[in-house]
């Protein structure tokens, strides 16, 4: 029968399917109406892969609780599971690394359950080895799981560091709450009309309006500047072309967005009568412009530079600041550096 009996019923009428399905009314969704999404309930430490210390062949898994979905009946039920104290996993004593090609291992929540064929009921935490290869994959993970790290294991290896570790927690909320999650690829995936997640590698508020993922607040703003590492740059401009001088890369977001803009430099002409154009471009395409005119004798000029811009969902936008002379015989330096130098941008998400 399609209906369920009820949780905590009496007369030993619920069995464990239906205490599971009952407790789950209480967790995140997930892939269907009475399936749940599977995940680490958050704390900053819950189920975190750490090297031992002192460094070893071993790590250590943080205490936690989780939502564990079942997946081998389409009305398995949530396991709520549980590790009360700090694990240690000995991963390279228990499988010594090779002595020429690297692997992949990974350390897994898992649940057994005799009532779907296993041959024990138990949660367990523990390492999986990876097959040692030239270009190693990561091992395949039957059952009822959540991964929470990968370790890149390195032919040879005899300790296990924190640059091996990848940290692959997922995390889940009360229904209703808010998820936070690593990135896009972690968002619920049958999400419901004001469902909200934080991305954490933004550090953004995200809404699903019933056909896509929004930011929360559709005049919230980011802020970036004064330039990419390595700028400005140095440079002597004639009339040969125009000499890029500085430069700032705003990142991609899923969303589009207006990007205020503002420019400063400092040109430093020699004694000629010259004309100097300063542009301002995104992705190549001229923005913003002032003209220098420098008069008789050496002097210096402040320049600034404002503009609009409009930046696509998934965009990278490149914004760059030259100077060319256009008009005259002499040079004139720029790019000597911040504060003299600088890019700086006011992002605020607009509507699609």
């Amino acid at each position: 029968m399609p209906e369920r009996d009820s949780g905590w019923l009496s007369g030993n009428v619920v069995d464990a399917e239906d205490a599971r399905l009952a407790t789950g009314v209480f967790a995140s969704g997930g892939a269907s109406a009475v399936q749940n999404r599977s995940g680490l309930k958050p704390f900053p430490s819950a189920g975190k892969v750490i090297p031992a210390s002192p460094a070893s062949g071993q790590v250590q898994v943080g205490p936690f609780q989780a939502v564990l979905q079942g997946t081998r009946s389409p009305s398995a039920g949530s396991y709520l599971v549980t590790l009360d104290q700090t694990k240690t996993i000995d991963v390279l004593g228990a499988v010594p690394a090779h002595q020429t090609f690297a692997r992949v291992d990974l350390i897994v929540v898992r649940q057994t359950d005799a009532q779907y064929g296993d041959t024990s009921s138990a949660l367990t935490v523990s390492h999986i080895a990876g097959t040692p290869a030239e270009t190693p994959v990561e091992p395949t993970v039957a059952g009822d799981h959540i991964v929470l790290a990968r370790i890149n294991v390195p032919a040879n290896a005899t300790v296990i560091d924190t640059a091996q570790i990848v940290d692959r927690r997922v995390f889940t909320a009360a229904v209703g709450g808010i998820i936070p999650i690593a990135s896009a690829t972690a968002r619920p995936v049958a999400p419901y009309p004001g469902q909200a997640a934080y991305r954490q590698e933004l550090r953004l508020l995200e809404v699903y309006d019933g056909q896509r993922w929004e930011p929360a607040v559709t005049n919230s703003i980011a802020t970036y500047g004064p330039n990419d590492a390595g700028w400005p740059q140095g440079i002597s401009a004639g009339a040969d072309s125009a000499k890029v001088f500085n430069r700032l890369t705003v990142p991609a977001v899923y969303f589009p967005r207006t990007l205020y803009v503002t420019a400063q430099a400092i040109i430093d002409s020699t004694s000629n009568v010259d004309r100097y154009d300063c542009t301002l471009s995104a992705n190549g395409s001229v923005v913003g412009l002032s003209v220098v005119n420098s008069g008789p004798g050496a002097g210096m000029n402040t320049v600034v530079l404002t503009a609009l811009v409009s930046q696509p969902a998934n965009t990278v936008m490149t914004l760059k600041v030259a100077l060319q002379r256009m008009d005259g015989t002499g040079t004139a330096g720029a790019g000597w550096g911040y504060p003299y130098d600088s890019i700086n941008v006011l992002a605020i998400p607009t509507a699609r």
